[in-house]
Formats: C-alpha cells, sequence, structure tokens
C-alpha cells in the first residue's frame, strides 16, 4: 500500500513539475500565431517598412560567449537610408565605424582608416538592414519563420536560417518587435557555438534627414 502511495506521489509530483517546466516556456516564448494571423503581421510590417526612409538611434551590443566569463559591451549609434545604407558607429569602448551602402562595405578605426576584417560585420550590417526594412520577412530563402505574441506590447518574430551560410553560423536569429510602432526594440543573434549577441535599440527617431557623407568612406 506504502508502495502504491509513493508511486502516485512520484506521478503527481513530475505531472506538477512537467506543468511548471511547460507553464515557463509558455511564458517565455508567448502565444504563437496562427498562420493567418502571421501573414497580417507581415503584411502590416513589410508596409510599414516601407514608408521609412531614414532611422536614427542609439544600440547597446552585449556579447555573451561560451569561453569567457564577462560580458562584452559595446555602445553607438545607428544611422539607416533606404534601401541599403547603413552607418554603424561604435563609440564606446573602442571607437570604430562600420558603413554599408549597397554590396559595398567597409571598417573605419577611430582615426578613419580601414581597419580589420570586415566581412563578420558586413554580415551583422546585413541583417540589420534587412530588419529595418522587412527583407527578413520576405525573403524566405534565407529564413523559415515563427511569430509569438509576449509580453510588454511585444512580437517576437524568431527566424530560422535555412541558407547554408547563415546557417552554419547561426541557430537563430530573433527580433523583438514593438506592436505599435512594427519597429525593433532588440535583435538576439544565436550562435552555433553557443555565444549569443544581444542589440538593443533606442531613442528611435524615423524620416529625419541624414547627410549621404555619412554612408561614404
Amino acid at each position: 500500500m506504502d508502495k502504491k502511495i509513493n508511486n502516485m506521489r512520484k506521478v503527481i509530483f513530475i505531472t506538477i513539475l512537467f506543468s511548471v517546466i511547460c507553464g515557463n516556456v509558455f511564458s517565455q516564448t508567448g502565444r504563437k500565431l496562427s498562420e493567418s494571423e502571421k501573414q497580417v503581421f507581415e503584411q502590416k510590417m513589410i508596409a510599414q517598412s516601407k514608408k521609412i526612409k531614414t532611422l536614427q538611434c542609439n544600440f547597446t551590443q552585449t556579447k555573451t560567449s561560451s569561453l569567457v566569463t564577462e560580458k562584452a559591451t559595446a555602445k553607438g549609434i545607428l544611422l539607416y537610408h533606404s534601401p541599403s545604407a547603413l552607418r554603424w558607429e561604435y563609440t564606446e569602448p573602442t571607437p570604430s565605424t562600420l558603413i554599408l551602402n549597397g554590396d559595398n562595405a567597409t571598417l573605419l578605426n577611430k582615426d578613419g582608416k580601414k581597419a580589420g576584417n570586415e566581412k563578420m560585420f558586413k554580415q551583422l550590417g546585413g541583417l540589420i538592414i534587412n530588419a529595418i526594412n522587412g527583407e527578413s520577412l520576405q525573403n524566405s530563402k534565407q529564413f523559415s519563420t515563427e511569430i509569438y505574441e509576449i509580453f510588454n506590447s511585444q512580437i517576437l518574430v524568431v527566424l530560422t536560417p535555412v541558407q547554408k551560410r547563415l546557417k552554419e553560423f547561426y541557430s537563430t536569429i530573433e527580433l523583438k518587435i514593438d506592436a505599435k510602432t512594427l519597429l525593433a526594440n532588440e535583435i538576439n543573434l544565436n550562435e552555433k557555438s553557443g555565444d549569443k549577441t544581444v542589440i538593443s535599440l533606442t531613442n528611435k527617431e524615423l524620416n529625419k534627414e541624414i547627410s549621404q557623407k555619412k554612408f561614404e568612406y
């Protein structure tokens, strides 16, 4: 009899534990949009992105590595000009600037001279441009997409790479979108290695004049 009671207790405990775990997963991920809801959201976001001629904002970039205990944090200013010009300027801890203009990209040091391997930064810049102009949602050759409603009036867009080059490097890319403005508040880059880069975008200003010289080098 005691053995049966103990077994029942184990079953009840496992059931409760399973419910708690599932509840936590759901609360973190949110409600997944149905296919029809997903299409409506994508159409709205793509339509909104077409209205963006320029964007300027501050960013904070935090990198977590499986090999290093301390997080690496950098801050700076983002300037975007439709359709494919980006100035990604780090102001701290080490000043440097990535400029993308069409298919051309360069990385400049604090003295304005070309520096370092720009290939990785070009990929990062391309992902950011696609998050702004809606290309990441339209290009099914690069990503498969799942969309969730989450807390604080935000929408979580989970992009899973299907393109070979991206698939080798990233497991998922997550965009946290403001449900009202349909602008990204946060971009999470989850690497295959276990490393993670979180980019927070703040103080966003839309369609203010930005000199084309900002995108020249």
